[in-house]
Parts: structure tokens; sequence; C-alpha cells
């Protein structure tokens, strides 16, 4: 029998668990023909994979790949490391549904919350839909390197459906019950569930007016009565972010999970690391991944089907002034984060009174999210200023100390000093300790990565999550093995999904695969900038070292770490297997 691909030789770790095996795979039609020893067959290419590893391709849960896929179809900050498909829509934020009058607000929304550039927004989207069912078959005709799902997103929705008086009253029952038959309708079309954020004022998402998004201040009830319809309907996830920085409510998405009877992805799971003084607020967050796991637990045993998704890699922030919208939800440091321009920067900066806010209003567990607090900000590039060149490399905290400044006063006093024109290098907000991050990703019901894909690109890089957790764990500290850091990273997130034909390299599956050398895999300590934004704006990436091929539905779309121009992806749908069979009826919206 001819085939159309066969890897040989490979080491096959299949992502279910099992002991790896050297084998050949046979690809037909997009799917794992065949694995064993195929000796003798033909096929239209053979792939050389001795001496190498052959896993199942990546599946990322956590991405906002929903406009930046328009520009760079592969998801390359994901797809270079190994990923094959990833879920959108999170979060709550997203582009449909969309009458012609919020477009800019839903594009600004997603610049303040997500820092996806407007300019690439407004180049990339044409706006030819209005419904959920009109994006998905905008979706689908879009071309794609790799696979993707989506939720249907909640601030789109409750903007929809109560326009501009979204956030200035609560919802009616006869709007709840429109939100209801749109959420069907989504469903219907291709939407794998639905996802927000309720965190009041405690998130980082700020609106495009800068105050809270939709979600973070809606009535619960809002997402419960939604629940219902994915527990009438007995399909659909639920992601919810109503854990993260010093908020947590980790009862909406219990109740979410007893209304629906469906899977309930709990957002998000991190280990931090305190000060070296830590105070009694720091040892708290601390130690609440240790309290999230034992409620998961709780919950479990009740029978009830939740999970929890897990900021797992060591990733870092590279930024400039104008992206420090992590001071977002700090406490007097917020109205930094609100100026729009240099002078306003500079101004506030200046003032003393808000100096002494800054300095007396400084707790360091406000910054225990993005990496630590100022002490452990790395000063990068102070470009050329004369006070502070000769400190590049060290720590605000260490240039504090050989000044004999306050720490606060030493970090405004460069932004000062440069007027604004200085990058800084965060520190990693997941901890080191390898065996605090072993416990949580051996937990069945964490979901590693949280990539963010898409999201932050001027900042923050989080699709190397998966060579990361592979180098760490497998290679550096030997805490897993390659069969349960696979299983991890694929078989886990596809069952919890319900992509029923993907997430291991088994026979009749799809043929998503990453080739990789485990002994060169790796990834830079330093993000590489790309100038491959909409009209030539720049990025940060992170290139993969030692992912040889990465296969979607069977053709080959990474070699070498270059894209081929294949474009094989498709729209996945939770619960059902493949592509959903829906003949795409788009009306253009009207201006």
């Amino acid at each position: 029998m001819g085939y159309e691909l066969i890897i040989r030789g490979g080491t096959v770790v299949d992502g279910t668990g099992a002991p790896a095996q050297v084998a050949d795979i046979a690809i037909a039609d997009g799917r794992i023909a065949k694995v064993g020893d195929l000796q003798g067959a033909e096929a239209g290419r053979v792939i050389d994979a001795r001496g190498l590893i052959v896993a199942p391709g990546v599946i990322d849960l956590h991405t906002h790949y929903d406009a930046p896929m328009h520009w760079d179809p592969y998801a390359t900050s994901s797809s270079w490391h190994g990923t094959t498909s990833v879920v959108a829509g999170n979060c709550g934020f997203g582009y449909a549904p969309c009458r012609p009058e919020h477009r800019d607000q839903y594009m600004w929304m997603m610049v303040n919350t997500e820092q996806v550039p407007y300019a690439a927004q407004k180049a990339a989207l044409n706006w030819e839909w209005e419904s959920f069912p009109q994006w998905m078959d905008h979706l689908r005709r879009m071309p794609k390197g790799i696979n993707m799902a989506m939720y249907l997103p909640m601030n789109p929705l409750l903007i929809y459906v109560k326009g501009d008086e979204v956030k200035s009253r609560p919802t009616t029952a006869a709007e709840r019950q429109r939100m209801r038959e749109l959420l069907h309708e989504a469903m219907d079309a291709g939407a794998s569930g639905f996802s927000f954020s309720l965190l009041g004022n405690g998130n980082g998402h700020v609106d495009y007016d800068g105050t809270p998004v939709p979600t973070d201040i809606m009535d619960p009830e809002d997402a419960y009565c939604l629940a219902e319809v994915l527990r009438d309907r007995g399909e659909g996830v639920i992601q919810a972010l109503t854990q993260l920085r010093m908020e947590s409510r980790p009862e909406i998405s219990e109740k979410l999970a007893r209304i629906s009877g469906r899977p309930i992805i709990h957002n998000a799971l991190i280990v931090y690391d305190t000060s070296d003084n830590p105070s009694e607020a720091e040892l708290r967050l601390a130690g609440q991944w240790k309290d999230t796991l034992a409620w998961a637990d709780r919950l479990v045993a009740e029978g009830l089907d939740i999970y929890v998704q897990s900021v797992s890699f060591r990733g870092w922030a590279e930024l400039k002034i104008e992206e420090m919208t992590l001071f977002n939800a700090v406490p007097v440091f917020e109205e930094f984060s609100r100026c729009k321009t240099t002078e306003e920067r500079m101004r506030l900066a200046q003032d003393p009174e808000w100096r002494r806010r800054a300095r007396e209003g400084y707790r360091y567990e406000y910054f225990m999210p993005t990496g630590g607090g100022f002490q452990k900000y790395i000063l990068s590039d102070a470009h050329g200023d004369p006070t502070y060149s000769k400190y590049v490399g060290q720590t605000v905290g260490q240039i504090a100390e050989a000044l004999g400044h306050n720490l606060v006063d030493t970090f405004f006093e460069i932004l000062v000093a440069t007027r604004m024109q200085v990058d800084f290098k965060l520190a990693e907000a997941q901890s080191r300790d390898g065996a605090k991050l072993e416990k949580v990703l051996r937990h069945p019901r964490v979901i590693p990565g949280t990539s963010d894909g898409g999201a932050h690109v001027k900042s923050f890089v989080g699709g190397h999550y998966s060579t990361d957790i592979l180098n760490w764990m497998v290679k550096e500290e030997r805490r897993m093995t390659l069969e349960e850091a696979h299983n991890a990273l694929s078989h886990r997130p596809a069952r919890i999904f319900g992509l029923k034909d993907r997430g291991a390299l088994l026979e009749g599956y799809a043929a998503d695969i990453m080739i990789y050398d485990l002994d060169k895999l790796g990834f830079e300590r330093t993000y590489v900038v790309a100038n491959d934004l909409p009209g030539g704006d720049w990025r940060r990436t992170v290139p993969a070292l030692g992912v040889t091929h990465v296969l979607v539905n069977g053709e080959v779309i990474v070699e070498g770490g270059q894209t081929t121009g294949a474009l094989p992806g498709r729209i996945l749908v939770s619960g059902r297997a493949g592509e959903a069979v829906r003949t795409p009826t788009l009306t253009v919206a009207a201006e």
C-alpha cells in the first residue's frame, strides 16, 4: 500500500503514557494509518526520524490568536515549539458578535487587555461578520497553518445584547434569554463553549476606556444562565478566569460546574516565589497553588468536572515603558498605566505627591504575578543615558543600593532621566522550584501552559512552554519521563477539551505530530525581535532549537525552524471528531 508520508525509525512517544518505542508511522488522508514496522512500505515522502523523538502535537487551550492568525497563520510563537492546535476566544475577549458601531471598541479592548497592537488589528480584520456564526464562517475560510477552536467570548456577547448600557445597569431577564439564544446559535455554528473573566477591579484587564471590562463587574448570574445552556445541550466547555493576582473567586467556577455538569477550566494557577522577607500577603499568594489543587480534589470527589489551567513554564517579560500595562490593577501605580503619552508619564513620575503615594503604596505581592517587585527588574537598555547606562545588566534593587536611594524612587528616577526611553527585563513569574512544578504538572486535573499565545507580543512570549517543560522537567531535573510530559502536553488537554481524535499517535487519529532532537531541544533565554506584524511593526519571539518537523493533519508546516507554506489547519469543535460540518452562509455585516 502506498502512503502519503512515512516517518521512519523515530522513538515514538504516543502521548497516552505508554512506553516509548522505535517505530514507523504511516500517514494517509491526514490521519495516522499505521504505527509499527513499515519496512518495504512506500510513500510520497519519507522523513528519516532515526535518533529523534516523534510525539503528538501540543494542544494549547489558552491563547488569544483570534486576530494574530490573520497575519500569522502558523501562530509561529507556538507552532515552532510543536503546537498544532490552539483554542482562542479565552477570558471573554474576542470579535463576535459585534455591531458595526462597536468594532473599534472591541479592538481597543484587545489592546488594553491582551496588548494586541491596534494597527495590526485594523489592517488585518475585514469585519465581514456581525454574528458569531458569520465569524466562524470567516475563520473556516481563513488560511490556517494549525488547527483552531473557539469559545464564544462573553464581553462581545454582553455588549451585543446590552449595547452602551452594558456596565451601567443589571442585565434583564429578557436580555439573559437573548444571550441564551445567541449561545445556542454559536454552539450550532461550532463554538466549543463560552469564556469570561470575573475579577472585579483586581484584574489587570481594563476596557477601551480604562474601566473594568464588562464581565469583570457583571452579575455572576449572567454566566450561570449560559451554563444552563450547556447543561441542556450536554456539550461544551466553560473557561472561567476567576483567580489572578490578589483576586480569587473559585466559588464562581464551582457553581458553574454544579449548574452545567460540563468541564470547567478554572484559570489560573501560578506557583510564586516570595521576596527574601515575605509579608503575610506574599506567603498567602505563594501558597495559593496548594489550596487550588486541594479545592479541585474536593470538587472532583463530589463528581464535578473541574480542571485548573496552570502557568507552568519559565516565562519572562522584556518591556518598554509604553508597554507598562503590568501596573494595571496595582493600587496607585495603575495611574501610571493609564498615561497615554511620554509627557503624561514624565509629569506623573516627577510629581512629589504622587511619588510619595507610590512609595507608601508599594507592595511586593502586587508584582508577584509578573515576576516580582522592582528589586528584580533588570535594566537591559538605558538608551545611552549617561547616568544609568553603566548600570545596564543590574537590577533596580542593586542600583538603588549602590546609590543609597529608595527602591521606588530609583525606578522612577531611571524613567525620568531617560525620558521613558528605557527597557527592563523582568524575572520569571513561575517559581524556579522544580519540585513544586512537578506536583502541579502531575495532577490529573491540571492543564499545562497558559501560553497566552498571540497576546502581549511586544513584552512577553509563552508559546515555548512545551519546550521548557520538556527541558526543565525531563532533561534538566529528570522529574518526569518523556511519556508523562507528552501525556500532559497533548493527550490530557485533548481529552479535557473533547478533541476526540487528537492528542495521541494512534491509528485513525489526526496526524498532528512534532519531531525533535531531545539533546538539542531548547531556546535562547532572550527574545528575538521580528518585524513581521502588518505594516512591518515588530514583536518579540522565541524560536525553537532542535524541533525538526511539525505536521498538522499530515502535512509538514514547520521544517528546520521554517514554515513551509502548507496551510492544512482546520476549525475544531469540542466533542466532535474532525471539523464541524457546516456550509458557510456568510452575510457581510452592513456598514
